[in-house]
């Protein structure tokens, strides 16, 4: 009996011993070393090891901690009691006992409370899921699953949110939460409830329920909305969502998508029977089809059809200006060629029109353009050439009312400029040649051909110079430039207006030889332009000063405005209006811009804009500007305000708003006001959103709701992304809580 004492004692010191070089090598182990460590060891029965208080067993990158381990060296299983922690590189179980294979990485623990990292998230916000459960299976390291979970993504010791579940299974490999009986909580309330429900922590696509939205406009009523995802293949997926609006009824809405190495599209379906809110009780619909397709060799094609059941559809149904002042809804077929010179491109084109029909369908057109710059040996370039090309059908719209001429117009542009450029300056003489044919019906001549040929000649130079002011270092730049050009005369006054029109001049439009957009016209001028820039500039790099003027000077009269349809004074001068700009970066944060166009021989203001733009950090913002634009041919000035901006007002509360004031009509255009609260592991929004419809004196009101919970998506109004859009279409420049940077975010927490 002693004798084996004895051998009990030496058996047990070399067990030590042996366990000190491990530990002391721990660096040289392998992957199926086992380390225990506690303040007592013992060895049972040859093959089974017991270590009592501070006990630790260690292999690869499982850590087991308890106040008791049991270790069966044979079949690598364990039991573990008192304060158990199971750690892996990925997980953090702690409970009161541990049945576990160490092999298998497979084990139960009870009344657990565990925190799982989650993969693939950059930010420092919800990157673990933690909780609780009174049961947990252990299914190797990347699966999880048990009985009445809670789970969060909000930080140990802040319990805002939880999901809890009779049954759950949490799968790292694939970020999923798939959970049965299952109730949403907010500050305890319950908010969602689902018999079963699969929740993704990264974009990894499944079909089931999205999330739910709900909220309210005064054309349609509350509105409540429960799409449904179906992921059909990995490139394909569709959404089919029942909306329900209290005003009108219900309507079914559907989207498909697909997407390939080579082509990708979607349509669109959106269907209402019988609109209570309709007199008539008509269906009312929508539809969209598109089709991008790229064949290869520089050949591609896009499709684009969209229909509606009348003009008022979008002002009715949507809450976004997006869709509510849309007035036309294309109808087309495209394909093209493209390489690193030369594009063609073949297309059919008409428009749905929701007012005023346009006259005309280009059924079909086909284009064709050349645009190569031509360099020698040191890389200068030495010839511009340019050519476009193109015939197009025109046919008359069917809704339009009215008579217009129909037919056949070809037209091409050829052009050359000869660059003669240095560092100093530039010089470039240009000749354009526009070449037309017309074969007509329905007009007072059948067929036209015309030649108008355009020299042109744009040249700058470049000056700068260096000075000090209030012991700061700056520099200075002046860049006067001179613009000629010249267009004989050609009578175009027999010709119809297919699809050009004169746009205004501006300080980028007033350096072109053209004032028409468009191929029916050109514009016969005798003109110099003269304007000049001059920049004053800081030793850091900030802009402290930028003047830029212009005006253009006709040395002839411009006789294609002698058409009763541009009789307009303001067109008819010897000289253009003057135009100014000059803006100024205060600071980095602060810039002030204003723009000035001025008719000197009426002595009065044609456009006037002033702006200013505060924006020191991500999620703090102000612009204010005041636009004013006189309308030459009636009163119906534009005259209006617009002031937006978003602010932090105290620890995770954040402001937003815009404010468009018409000064002509005494009235608000369009208003937004909104709060966000940000709680780290949750964010919250509620906006007001008010504007003006094209067709109706009264306005439109929504309250845009959203509740984000972690990265498990969102209960928003509207549908998805709607607040965003009209959030980012309002306020340029802002942010969503969650999508601030971390740091700022942090920050704006505190």
């Amino acid at each position: 009996m002693i004798k084996n004492k004895i051998l009990r004692s030496y058996s047990f010191l070399f067990f030590v011993l042996i366990l000190s070089i491990s530990i002391a090598f721990a660096e040289e182990l392998s992957d199926d070393d086992v380390v225990i460590e506690a303040d007592s060891l013992e060895n049972m029965i040859d093959r089974k090891l017991k270590a009592s208080g501070n006990a630790t067993l260690i292999k690869s990158d499982q850590r087991i901690k308890a106040d008791l381990i049991e270790y069966d060296q044979i079949s690598e299983e364990l039991y573990a009691r008192g304060n158990v922690i199971l750690e892996t590189s990925s997980s953090y179980i702690e409970g009161a006992e541990l049945e576990y294979s160490l092999s298998s990485q497979t084990g139960t623990i009870p009344n657990a409370s565990f925190s799982t990292k989650l993969d693939d998230q950059d930010s420092i916000f919800n990157n673990t899921l933690r909780g609780t459960a009174s049961l947990i299976f252990i299914e190797g390291d990347n699966k999880k699953s048990g009985e009445n979970f809670k789970v969060t993504t909000c930080e140990a010791g802040q319990d805002d949110w939880y999901i809890k579940a009779s049954e759950a299974e949490i799968n790292q490999r694939s970020q999923r939460l798939i959970a049965k009986d299952v109730q949403l909580e907010f500050f305890g309330f319950p908010v969602l409830y689902s018999p079963y429900a699969n929740f993704s922590f990264n974009d990894q696509r499944k079909s089931g329920f999205l999330v739910p939205s709900i909220g309210s406009t005064s054309k349609s009523g509350f509105e409540v909305a429960t799409p449904y995802y179906f992921n059909l293949s990995p490139n394909s997926d569709a959404t089919l969502t029942p909306r329900y609006f209290g005003k009108r009824g219900m309507q079914l809405a559907g989207e498909y998508r697909y997407l390939d190495k080579n082509y990708f599209g979607s349509t669109n379906l959106e269907y209402m029977p019988n609109d209570d809110a309709n007199d008539d009780r008509n269906d009312r619909y929508y539809y969209r089809i598109g089709h991008d397709h790229n064949f290869g060799n520089g050949f591609t094609g896009t499709l684009r059809y969209e229909d509606v059941s009348d003009d008022n559809y979008f002002t009715d149904m949507s809450s976004l200006v997006s869709r509510t002042s849309t007035v036309s809804l294309p109808q087309e077929g495209k394909l093209s060629f493209k390489n690193e010179d030369f594009q063609a491109i073949l297309i059919a084109q008409k428009f749905e029109n929701l007012t005023s029909a346009s006259p005309y369908e280009r059924l079909p057109s086909f284009q064709v353009s050349y645009d190569k710059t031509f360099e020698d040996i040191y890389g200068n370039n030495y010839l511009e050439a340019n050519t476009s090309f193109e015939v197009t059908e025109f046919d008359r719209n069917n809704d339009f009312v009215g008579s217009s001429p129909e037919g056949t117009r070809v037209t091409a542009r050829p052009s050359i400029a000869i660059p003669f450029e240095a560092s100093y300056g530039y010089i470039k003489p240009k000749i354009i040649a526009d070449i037309k044919h017309y074969d007509l019906e329905n007009n007072s001549e059948n067929t036209k051909d015309l030649f108008i040929p355009t020299f042109s000649l744009d040249s700058a130079v470049y000056f700068d110079r260096t000075f000090s002011f209030n012991e700061n270092e700056f520099s200075q730049t002046l860049e006067p430039r001179v613009f000629y050009s010249y267009t004989n005369y050609e009578d175009q006054s027999m010709l119809p207006m297919f699809d050009t029109a004169l746009i205004d001049l501006n300080q980028n439009s007033i350096f072109s030889e053209n004032q028409f957009i468009g191929g029916d016209r050109v514009m016969d001028s005798h003109q110099i332009t003269l304007g000049a820039t001059s920049r004053v500039i800081n030793n850091e790099g900030l802009e402290k000063l930028h003047v830029t003027l212009a005006q253009r000077f006709y040395l002839d009269d411009r006789k294609v405005l002698s058409e009763a349809q541009f009789n307009n004074s303001d067109y008819q001068g010897d000289s253009s209006d003057v135009f100014m700009s000059i803006g100024s970066s205060l600071t980095r944060a602060l810039r002030v811009n204003s723009e000035l166009q001025y008719n000197l021989d009426e002595d009065k203001t044609n456009e006037f804009t002033l702006g200013t733009k505060y924006n020191p950090e991500p999620g703090k913002l102000f612009n204010g500007s005041y636009r004013f634009v006189r309308d030459p041919n009636s009163s119906n000035d534009i005259e209006q305000i617009n002031i937006y901006g978003q602010w932090p007002i105290a620890p995770g509360w954040s402001s937003v708003g815009r404010y468009q004031y018409d000064l002509e009509d005494h009235g608000a255009i369009e208003s937004l006001a909104g709060l966000s609260y940000d709680a780290g592991c949750w964010t919250s929004s509620i906006v007001f959103h008010s504007f003006a419809l094209p067709n109706d004196d009264k306005m439109n009101n929504t309250i845009f709701f959203m509740l984000e919970l972690g990265n498990l998506g969102a209960i928003e109004s509207g549908g998805d992304g709607a607040l965003e859009e009209a959030l980012y279409r309002n306020v340029p420049g802002s942010y969503m809580a969650s999508d601030l940077p971390d740091n700022y975010r942090q920050n704006y927490l505190k």
